[in-house]
């Protein structure tokens, strides 16, 4: 049923300070359907879904809901089985805010600090990308190899470019005995991947390094000891990112997503020193962009450390994940 005190249990809105900063200007350009007088739930969705419509997000009505239930902290039933449940003024304000955000092309994700991944609860903000259901192929396959490992044999994996923490949190809830190093350049992505960690209670698995790719391994006597490298690098060209859709080009984070001229600078730094830290017959694993598993494979050939390269393709039937294997003699 609907609560109103949202703070409850640790519930908390965020706000991006350039809403802080901006949103009188930016939101007075917007031209508003008349907010209605009478807060009841049928009239409030009624709103949102016309609001949301005239500015051209997709599935008006769908985010129009979701909004009201992250608000309400309801489920979508509740919405339908009680249509004519008034809202206090505060909660009515709250909901026109998060509706204004959207119609201004911020991801809902930003807005409900929600994101599911692998059957997990994310917390996100405008500090990471939000993480895509793409990117679950990738975890799904470090699962299936490492069933080959033997019962109780820890498993090291490094992953390069943490955000979220989607990729590391998922891998350790689902193996028991991984030990893993996430590293990323952003320390502000960090400490969102870190309360995450405390969320699904994995912290004490995993070692969170801020640096650039592999430097913050130095010390940590990981070389040619690693099973798994993992990436879901920054994969867009410079010249691709003004053609992006509107929520993603003007709210997630530039160097998450833009990779250099050809989008795969990242590629080549990983590739380029992977077979120092993988230890014989290890795994190197990446999500890959459209098109781009061609120019990975060579990049991975050309060292000469790998065998037995593989991809496995997303539901679009598009080359998603590129797996590549040491070489028993490689480093």
């Amino acid at each position: 049923m609907f609560q109103e005190d949202l703070n409850k249990n640790g519930w908390h809105f965020t706000f991006p300070s350039v809403f802080y900063d901006e949103e009188v200007r930016a939101f007075s350009s917007l031209e508003y359907i008349s907010f209605p007088n009478n807060h009841t739930v049928k009239n409030l969705v009624r709103w949102a879904d016309k609001t949301l419509q005239r500015y051209g997000v997709d599935s008006p009505r769908f985010d129009a809901e979701l909004l009201l239930m992250h608000i309400l902290r309801c489920r979508r039933t509740d919405l339908y089985l009680y249509p004519e449940k008034s809202l206090s003024k505060t909660m009515a304000t709250r909901f026109k805010k998060a509706v204004q955000r959207r119609a201004w092309r911020e991801p809902l994700q930003y807005i409900t600090n929600h994101v599911e991944f692998m059957s997990l609860d994310f917390y996100v903000d405008e500090r990471v990308l939000i993480p895509r259901p793409e990117t679950e192929l990738l975890v799904e396959a470090v699962i299936h190899k490492s069933q080959n490992f033997s019962m109780g044999r820890e498993i090291i994996i490094v992953d390069i470019g943490v955000g979220s923490g989607n990729i590391t949190i998922a891998l350790a809830k689902a193996l028991e005995a991984s030990r893993i190093f996430a590293i990323d350049s952003s320390p502000d992505a960090l400490a969102v991947a870190e309360i995450n960690a405390q969320r699904q209670q994995v912290s004490e698995k995993i070692t969170f390094l801020c640096g650039n790719i592999f430097q913050p391994l130095n010390g940590y006597e990981m070389k040619s000891k690693v099973d798994y490298i993992l990436s879901n690098p920054p994969y867009i060209a410079e010249g691709e990112f003004d053609s992006l859709q509107k929520e993603v080009r003007d709210f997630e984070p530039y160097n998450a997503l833009i990779s250099g001229q050809d989008g795969t600078e990242m590629f080549k730094c990983i590739i380029a020193d992977a077979g120092r830290w993988l230890k014989p017959e290890g795994f190197l694993m990446f999500e890959i962009g459209e098109n781009q598993a061609l120019q990975v494979t060579q990049m991975i050939e050309n060292t000469k450390n790998f065998k037995n390269v593989e991809y496995i393709k997303d539901c679009q039937g598009i080359d998603r994940i590129i797996i590549a294997q040491m070489e028993i003699a490689g480093g």
